[in-house]
């Protein structure tokens, strides 16, 4: 009897947790889209839910949330986009401030079609103008973007190389302008240059741009949501961000 009980009980409570189940709607810098493809399996197999990626630059992600996108969590490539859109919605939504959290502090890395010496470094190479032109994503739209303008501000090589500029919409498309061999070099993120090999990256100083500190925003009190967040911290999770070319917040 008392087995037959606890039988029950379990189908009882797995129909309860499968009823809860929901799909949930992520948005995610482009930046970060192939680690969240990596995360998604593991949250589908710890919880019920299911993950729907949506990706673009943060600031276009940014202006669809604001124009009602029916987004759950937004993973930003920084930390003012999902602090304005806080500040926006946080009494209509009633979202706490640990709505908010930093879940990777990403890195800027040159990377070239052409093989670097190890004696090179970003200026060593611009200064030789090396390339006819170079790729960089869009300053207002992707925080790598803003990083690459800094960098190049803080090379003094700005002005020099203002004019020749490819510029990518988010840093996806920077990114396939140079691994197509469109653009011979450009600045990328270190998560997209993992399968590279070293003598075609070269990580950027991080004293030549701000931190890039990457935030994940909950859009809602879901559980789902909630759920995510949690995930997010998981040692687990930290470890795969970390192996996909990130360092972890402190």
């Amino acid at each position: 009897m008392i087995n037959k009980l606890s039988t029950l009980i379990f189908i009882f409570m797995s129909m309860l947790s499968y009823a809860q189940a929901d799909t949930i709607n992520v948005a995610v810098a482009a930046n970060f889209k192939q680690t969240l493809v990596n995360l998604k399996s593991e949250f589908e197999t710890q919880t019920p839910h299911q993950i729907n990626i949506i990706t673009a630059s943060t600031g276009q992600l940014t202006q669809q949330i604001t124009h009602g996108a029916p987004f759950d969590i937004l993973l930003a490539a920084n930390t003012s986009h999902p602090q304005t859109l806080w500040q926006k919605l946080h009494k209509e939504r009633k979202l706490n401030q640990d709505a908010l959290t930093v879940y990777a502090l990403g890195r800027l890395v040159f990377y070239s079609q052409t093989p670097l010496k190890l004696t090179d470094t970003p200026k060593s190479v611009l200064n030789k103008a090396a390339y006819p032109k170079i790729s960089v994503a869009n300053a207002r739209l992707a925080p790598y973007g803003l990083a690459a303008e800094q960098t190049l501000k803080c090379l003094n090589l700005y002005n020099l190389w203002k004019p020749k500029l490819i510029v990518g919409q988010n840093i996806a498309q920077t990114f396939q302008f140079i691994d197509s061999k469109n653009v011979a070099a450009g600045f990328v993120a270190m998560s997209q240059v993992l399968d590279k090999s070293q003598e075609h990256v070269h990580i950027v100083d991080e004293s030549c741009y701000q931190p890039i500190k990457q935030s994940a925003l909950r859009l809602n009190n879901k559980r789902s949501s909630y759920e995510f967040m949690a995930f997010l911290s998981k040692p687990a999770t930290l470890a795969i961000i970390e192996a996909h070319g990130y360092l972890l917040p402190k």
